[in-house]
């Protein structure tokens, strides 16, 4: 048996089928990228296609998936040679998914354009008790707060750098 591992986009939305006993099988094509210099020393590039089925449980995944997603496939490998239309003799691989995994980075809660859940943006970094953010009297005033010490420590834009010596960290 040959068993590969497929790294690669989606050349099509999966084909959902049934089979003559009902159960479905979802059939799409992946497109695996392949780089290597040539004998001159030039970057050749050559992509293969891969036929893929998937059955079973892994159906209801793989049916979500669309058009150039990248994916990573594990399964067994069929080659089958035929002859095409004009006569040529072509060689098909043909995978049956054991596995199949998408490799798309998945988004933090559920936005990637820097807002969280609740809308709001997400909050810019303080380093040292100091804010960017600049102008202002309210951010002049900065906020007072007592350390484990007893010792007032403010925080803001305003701090004296005598003050932030004094900070817990």
């Amino acid at each position: 048996m040959l068993r590969v591992t497929l790294l690669g986009n989606l050349g099509a939305d999966p084909e959902l089928r049934y089979t003559s006993s009902g159960s479905a099988a979802a059939s799409f094509r992946v497109a695996v990228n392949q780089i290597r210099k040539g004998p001159d020393g030039e970057r050749q590039e050559n992509t293969e296609w891969f036929r893929v089925t998937a059955t079973g449980p892994r159906v209801e995944w793989v049916k979500r998936l669309t058009k150039g997603n990248r994916v990573m496939v594990v399964g067994r490998l069929q080659i089958s040679h035929y002859k095409s239309r004009d006569g040529e003799p072509r060689t098909g691989f043909d995978v049956w998914a054991d596995e199949v995994e998408s490799m798309l980075p998945r988004p933090r809660d559920g936005d990637d354009d820097g807002e969280t859940s609740d809308g709001a943006e997400s909050a810019e970094p303080v380093l040292a008790g100091v804010s960017s953010l600049g102008g202002g009297e309210a951010a002049n005033q900065g906020s007072s707060t007592t350390n484990g010490r007893g010792r007032r420590a403010t925080q803001g834009a305003s701090a004296a750098p005598a003050d932030l010596e004094d900070l817990p960290f």
